[in-house]
Order: structure tokens, then C-alpha cells, then sequence
């Protein structure tokens, strides 16, 4: 993998993440909308298009938005305040292994 990513829990049992500033909004995406229920739905429309049975998917979650292309997918935080960075570039494969990372995360922390 690309980026150096690390899940875990924080001292009240939630599963937090830290991700390299350049893709920053994969936090947002993973607390805000992924959270603890696993990605199914992301990974599904990522794996439509990275297979090209699309050439583009978009998802709308609670917070934000994930514009799937092939090579790029572009996440964008719906309620970013002016002076911050409304949107972060992720290559869509890197992005499929951090949302199976949070997924193992997620069934590791209930298999307890």
C-alpha cells in the first residue's frame, strides 16, 4: 500500500484512523459515513468501476461525496468550512484497500 495508514481504538472503543494529510478526507469518510457498519456499498460501486462495468460511480453518504473514476477517485466533504479543502484526490485501488483495512478493523473489534 501506498499510504501509511493505522486503525485503532480510541480509549472509548471507537475505531479511529490516521491517514497522511494528502487524503485527509478518507477520515471524514470512514467516521462520518462508513463508521462502524462496514463498506459494502463503497466497495461494491468502487469494484463496478475498477472491473469497468462503469467508467464512473458517485455515492452520496451523511457527510460526503465520492465521485469513483478509474484511475482517481475524488472525495469531497459536503460541509467543509471556507477556508479549509473541500475535497481530496485518492487513487481508487489505494482507496479499496484502506475500506477492506476499516472492514478486517470493524470484525476484528466485535469478534472480541
Amino acid at each position: 500500500m501506498k499510504y501509511n495508514v493505522q486503525i485503532y481504538e480510541d480509549n472509548q472503543g471507537m475505531l479511529m484512523i490516521n491517514v497522511p494529510d494528502e487524503i485527509f478526507l478518507v477520515i471524514d469518510l470512514l467516521l462520518s459515513d462508513v463508521q462502524e457498519d462496514r463498506s459494502k456499498l463503497w466497495l461494491d460501486l468502487i469494484d463496478k468501476v475498477l472491473s469497468k462495468q462503469s467508467s464512473y460511480e458517485e455515492l452520496t453518504g451523511n457527510a460526503c461525496i465520492m465521485g469513483i473514476k478509474y484511475d482517481v477517485t475524488k472525495i469531497v466533504n459536503e460541509y467543509a468550512e471556507e477556508d479549509q479543502n473541500a475535497y481530496c484526490l485518492i487513487e481508487t485501488a489505494e482507496l479499496k484497500q484502506i475500506l477492506l483495512m476499516w472492514d478486517d478493523a470493524v470484525r476484528n473489534k466485535y469478534a472480541k
